[in-house]
């Protein structure tokens, strides 16, 4: 898996859409390998932008096309592949959460993100 190649940049994304919501309309163009939206620190609300990173690179490349300029929940999407910034392989690496009980999609305490109700996947 090259990340820096399979990797796709969308922005000017509904705040309201989810890690979950974007593999369903991502996986259309095939595989998924991470779905990562950008989220304030201090709020956790997401911040419009995602990155949706691909098995195949030329899955990437056929959303990017598909889905540049495409308008979803009223907003206008901006779709590439991802720049590389010499990072990629720190997002690789399974991440260690030291605080286990508060979930990291909402934000909640209570649950973890596998079980929360705003996680459409499960």
């Amino acid at each position: 898996l090259a990340p820096s190649k399979s990797t796709l940049y969308v922005s000017n994304l509904d705040f309201s859409l989810t890690n979950s919501d974007l593999h369903t309309l991502f996986s259309t163009f095939g595989k998924v390998a991470r779905v990562t939206v950008l989220k304030d620190r201090t709020t956790r609300k997401s911040r419009g932008v995602a990155f949706i990173q691909f098995v195949s690179r030329s899955d990437a490349v056929t959303a990017a096309k598909q889905m540049d300029k495409k308008i979803l929940n009223g907003r206008t999407l901006s779709a590439s592949i991802a720049a590389d910034n010499g990072r990629a392989a720190e997002f690789i690496k399974k991440r260690v959460y030291k605080d286990k009980s508060k979930c990291y999609e909402c934000g909640e305490n209570g649950h973890l993100s596998y079980e929360c109700p705003r996680n459409k996947l499960g």
